[in-house]
Order: structure tokens, then C-alpha cells, then sequence
């Protein structure tokens, strides 16, 4: 999926530059290039989409596997659908209405893009957070790890909703400007970033619950060292008050001291 994505979206970023250096260098001033909508512009739309629905995959799928709830994650999955529906119309039309002044034809299928888009990423989100809510645990490390989760899921999900719901207002606002177009151009490369950061910072929350699980491990260990003392004392113990009274009784009540050090120990 990793590999999938850089190629997609590698591929989107070419045709990306292309739109940019062929209105702004080469038909720079030529006004009858401008009035048209170039199959470059209908790619990085294309692609773009296949991004955002391949990074909208691997979330779902993570949520998923934290939960095994079919319910929710169905609903996730008609919205993914719906809006890689939204941008195909959107494609298909840019294919069949290539004049500028045929934009306003564009409104509608642009919009359920965008807004089935933006409803998708929040949709994912809250249900991450809620799912990360719901975990209680009584250490203060895991619960710290689930906090950076939820900030993570937080920026993530909010940085590609505003992408989507600032495009979608700009070009319905104005459908004759290319200020949606550059949000546009940016919202594929902030989605795949999505995905890399959250693979990257797994590795970095995964780091830092080793360390943690380490020091618990020492901390367990040095319990375990100073109940082996109390067991070796109680030992010792045991043989000199053989060897020099024989009382059963002291013998007796060591043996159980040294039975509850070996039972916590094991606890331990």
C-alpha cells in the first residue's frame, strides 16, 4: 500500500507541475489556452482521488483491526465509496465539458466529492477516538500512549478535512477562479503525508513502549532481587535456629514467612 501510494501519488505530483509550468511559463498571457481545461488538470484530479481513497483503505482497515465492528466500519466504507463516486463524475465530467466557461457544470459532482470527502475523514476520525476513549487502563504509561493516539488521530484527520472543506467552498463560492484548483493540487500530497506520518509514528510510539516496558522489567526484577534476600535470610535462619534450639515451633513459623515471600514472588 505504502509503495501503491508513493507511485500514485508521485505520478500526480508530475502532472501537477506540468498545469503549473504550462499556464503559468509556456502559455503564459495566451488567452485561448486558458479558456480550456487540459487532460493534465483531469490526471491530477484522477489521482488525487485514487490517494485520498487508498490512504481512506488504510485507515479504515486500522480501525478495523482495533475493533472488529462491521457496523461501523460499513458506514466508513459507503462513505469512502461515495466519495470516490463523486470524484469519477467529477473526472467524467471534466472529460466531457473541456471549456472554462463550463465549470458551473462541474458544482455538483465536485461538491458530493468534497463533502462525502470531508465526512469521510471525520467520520474516521471520531470513530478512532471514540474506539481510543473506550481503552481504561491503570497504568500511567498506557494511558499517556493512548493521549498521543488521539492527538495524532486529532491533526491527521482535522489537517485533511480542512483541505477538503476550503476547496469545496472556494470553487462553489467562485467557480471561475483557480483558487480551489491549488488546494486541489496540494490535498493528494497532504494525504499521503497522512499515512506515512501515522506509519512513522507508530514506530516512535512502538520506541517508546519498549522503554517503558523496560523500566517496569527493572522495577519487577528489583522486587524479585529483595524477595530472593528475604527468602535466602529466612533460610539462613531456619538452619541456625535448627542447629541450636530445634524448635519446631520457630522452624514452622519461618517456613511459612519464607511459603508467603515465595507466593509473592510469584505474584510478582
Amino acid at each position: 500500500m505504502v509503495y501503491f501510494t508513493f507511485v500514485v501519488d508521485t505520478v500526480s505530483t508530475i502532472f501537477t507541475y506540468t498545469c503549473v509550468y504550462l499556464y503559468t511559463i509556456t502559455h503564459w498571457g495566451d488567452v485561448s489556452y486558458l479558456q480550456k481545461q487540459y487532460w493534465q488538470g483531469t490526471a491530477v484530479i484522477a489521482t488525487t482521488a485514487l490517494t485520498e481513497t487508498i490512504v481512506q483503505c488504510f485507515l479504515i482497515y486500522r480501525f478495523w483491526k482495533m475493533t472488529q465492528n462491521i457496523y461501523v466500519t460499513s458506514v466508513l466504507n459507503l462513505l469512502m465509496l461515495a466519495s470516490l463516486a463523486g470524484s469519477l463524475a467529477t473526472v467524467i465530467n471534466l472529460v466531457m465539458y473541456t471549456e472554462f466557461a463550463q465549470r458551473d457544470k462541474l458544482v455538483l459532482s465536485a461538491t458530493i466529492w468534497s463533502g462525502t470527502n470531508v465526512a469521510s475523514n471525520v467520520a474516521i476520525a471520531l470513530a478512532l477516538l471514540w474506539q481510543l476513549r473506550r481503552i481504561k487502563s491503570p497504568f500511567k504509561a498506557t494511558r499517556g500512549l493512548i493521549h498521543k493516539l488521539m492527538a495524532s488521530t486529532i491533526s491527521t484527520g482535522t489537517l485533511t478535512s480542512v483541505f477538503s472543506v476550503v476547496g469545496v467552498i472556494l470553487f462553489v463560492c467562485n467557480n471561475s477562479s483557480n483558487a480551489a484548483t491549488a488546494f486541489s493540487f496540494c490535498e493528494g500530497r497532504v494525504f499521503a503525508l497522512t499515512m506515512l506520518y501515522n506509519l512513522n509514528n507508530r514506530r516512535s510510539l512502538n520506541r517508546g513502549s519498549v522503554n517503558t516496558s523496560d523500566a517496569r522489567c527493572a522495577d519487577s526484577s528489583n522486587t524479585i532481587n529483595v524477595m530472593k534476600e528475604i527468602c535466602v535470610h529466612c533460610t539462613t535462619d531456619i538452619h541456625q535456629e535448627s542447629s541450636n534450639n530445634h524448635d519446631p515451633l520457630k522452624l514452622s513459623n519461618c517456613s511459612k514467612d519464607q511459603s508467603d515471600a515465595l507466593s509473592t514472588q510469584g505474584k510478582v
